[in-house]
């Protein structure tokens, strides 16, 4: 029997089941990490089993005009990920076909999940939900994704339903094609509860995520996912340099967030840690490729590095906040500006500020000119930085006593 752990998005879903797959190999079971082609080389990193999906990082919302569109739009940002799924659904499908054996145990992210339950329920398979984001019925605003009300109120039970239900219908296409391959005569795919799921498996700190009083027993909040093999990662002797030469640097990085220029994105950020008299750590949008350009020696522009090992050796970050790089962040414990672009991130921008560990309201005018240069001066030199500071070095503290990763695999192996 083999786990299989299916992570149909961006990094952030991948490092997230990479790290339960290692503590599941870790206690002596057998884990396969499926995922985009882009992950190959992550995955064999961290010495973790890996089939692609043959198909690409969503290559529709790296269009420049789809970008601008859905940048800080949570409902168009989801009808893109849908038309990139309805138009790669066939190859999907044939892999989750292919790999998902009678008897094995699936672990599903939410994009998959429509199509796992259909392959759960035909092959007679536990079907696990690995979340990166709240997104389960609640009237607990603190612990939902767009919650429409703060604290608990009755508003936000049938929000969270219909975000339920819309979340899910993303991967529909997914399970359609899979139905289509499978024998006639199932029903059910794409039902908003599978039958044969076992636990849902919310991969967060609780530091960042508080459960909420009405969440389901099945829900377990597992604390942060390390990504592994992180601590033991060696860079490249330019990033080694830069880091030695001088003052701790802060990071910069929109993920795999599609940015209209992202040349322009980068001049933009050098110029502005330059006014403001710092060092920086950029990593620039998908598209990037002025790599041999001069951005000055304040600036190091970053090809890859796992944030786990880059970020404690930063004065503070500056991010999209997808669910890794917050985690990563809050770990390191530095000061965080999140300036959120679409689906889960403004949860987590608000929970950041909510916290104390960086400003609030932040939108997209925070990563361009002078409003990148105030959220760069509030991070670093501003009346509230100490207190930044403070909380964030408190908080991981505690987020260091949590294994996230092993606590998962405790439950999926019923310890």
């Amino acid at each position: 029997m083999t786990y299989v752990l299916v992570a149909l998005g961006s990094m952030g879903d991948v490092r997230f089941q990479l790290a339960l797959a290692r503590a599941l190999q870790d206690q002596g079971a057998e884990a396969l990490v499926v995922g985009m082609d882009d992950y190959a080389d992550t995955c064999k990193e961290a010495d973790a089993p890996f089939t692609p999906m043959r198909v690409h990082t969503m290559e529709p919302i790296r269009s420049p005009v789809l970008a601008r569109v859905a940048a800080g739009n949570q409902t168009v940002g989801a009808v893109i990920v849908r038309r990139w799924l309805a138009a790669n659904a066939e190859r999907i499908a044939a892999v989750l076909d292919d790999v998902v054996a009678p008897g094995d145990d699936v672990v599903s992210g939410l994009l998959s999940l429509p199509a796992c339950q259909l392959l759960s329920e035909h092959r007679g398979c536990a079907l696990a939900e690995l979340m990166l984001a709240p997104t389960l019925p609640t009237a607990y605003g603190a612990s939902l994704v767009g919650a429409p009300r703060p604290g608990r109120s009755a508003v936000n039970r049938p929000y969270s339903w219909s975000l339920r239900r819309a979340a899910l219908s993303v991967g529909a296409p997914i399970a359609a094609a899979l139905r289509r391959r499978l024998p006639s005569g199932l029903r059910g795919a794409g039902r908003t509860r599978p039958r044969h799921r076992t636990h849902v498996l919310l991969g967060c700190s609780r530091q960042l995520v508080p459960p909420a009083p009405d969440w389901k027993q099945d829900v377990v909040i597992t604390g942060h996912l390390r990504m592994p093999g992180a601590a033991s990662w060696q860079p490249p002797q330019d990033l080694t340099r830069f880091l030695t030469d001088g003052d701790p640097p802060v990071f910069i990085g929109f993920g795999s967030v599609p940015l209209r220029d992202p040349v322009g994105a980068v001049e933009e950020q050098a110029r502005a840690v330059a006014r403001i008299g710092l060092r920086a750590v950029l990593q620039p949008a998908p598209g990037f490729t002025a790599w041999d350009a001069g951005w000055g020696e304040h600036v190091h522009v970053l090809r890859r590095a796992p944030h786990e090992w880059l970020l404690p050796r930063t004065t503070a970050a500056i991010h999209h906040g997808g669910a890794g790089t917050t985690h990563a962040a809050l770990a390191a414990g530095v000061p965080q500006g999140v300036i959120p672009f679409s689906l889960d991130q403004p949860y987590f921008a608000h929970r950041v500020a909510a916290l104390g560990l960086g400003p609030g309201d932040l939108d997209l005018t925070g990563a361009h000119g002078q409003g990148l240069e105030r959220l760069l001066h509030a991070l670093t030199a501003g009346p509230k930085t100490a207190g930044y500071q403070s909380r964030a070095r408190r908080f991981s503290a505690l987020i260091a006593q949590e294994d996230g990763a092993a606590r998962a695999a405790d439950v999926l192996l019923g310890g």
